[in-house]
C-alpha cells in the first residue's frame, strides 16, 4: 500500500508540475511597442579663430669670452613657439647677485631678423659691467 501511494504522489506532482508549466505563459506580461520622436535642433555658428599666440622663451643663457677684459659678454637664444613670427624684439638682461637682487640691467636693440613661428630661434648677445659680485643671469624679451 505503501508503494501505491508514493507513486500518486509522484503522479500527481508530475501532473501538478505540467500543469504549472501550461499556464506560465499566460502569466507573462503582455508586451506593448512604445514608438517615440525626438527633435534635435543643431544650431550652427562661424566662429572667430582663436587669436594668434605669442609664446617666446630664452634658453641656454650663459656668459661667454669677451676680448674686453672689462666687460662680460651673455649669450642666450629666443626660442618662437607661438604661431606667428615676431620681428624687432629686444632682449633686456639682468646681471644678479646670490640673493637675487639686479646688479646691472641692459637691454639690447631691438633684433634685426625675424624669428619663424613653431619653434623658430635666434641668438642674442648684450655686454654687461664685469663684477665679481654676479652669480647669475635672467633675460627677458620685450617686443616694441
Amino acid at each position: 500500500m505503501k508503494i501505491i501511494s508514493q507513486r500518486k504522489r509522484q503522479l500527481a506532482g508530475l501532473l501538478l508540475a505540467s500543469g504549472a508549466l501550461v499556464l506560465l505563459p499566460s502569466c507573462a506580461g503582455k508586451r506593448a511597442t512604445v514608438v517615440t520622436t525626438e527633435t534635435v535642433t543643431i544650431d550652427e555658428r562661424t566662429v572667430a579663430p582663436a587669436p594668434a599666440m605669442i609664446d617666446i622663451s630664452i634658453i641656454n643663457l650663459h656668459d661667454a669670452p669677451s676680448a674686453d677684459p672689462a666687460r662680460e659678454r651673455v649669450v642666450g637664444t629666443i626660442v618662437n613657439e607661438g604661431d606667428r613670427p615676431v620681428s624687432s624684439l629686444a632682449i633686456r638682461v639682468n646681471a644678479l647677485d646670490r640673493a637675487g637682487n639686479v646688479l646691472h640691467s641692459i637691454t639690447t636693440p631691438p633684433l634685426a631678423e625675424t624669428i619663424d613661428p613653431f619653434g623658430g630661434r635666434a641668438r642674442f648677445e648684450a655686454l654687461m659691467p664685469r663684477d665679481p659680485a654676479v652669480a647669475g643671469y635672467h633675460a627677458v624679451a620685450i617686443a616694441r
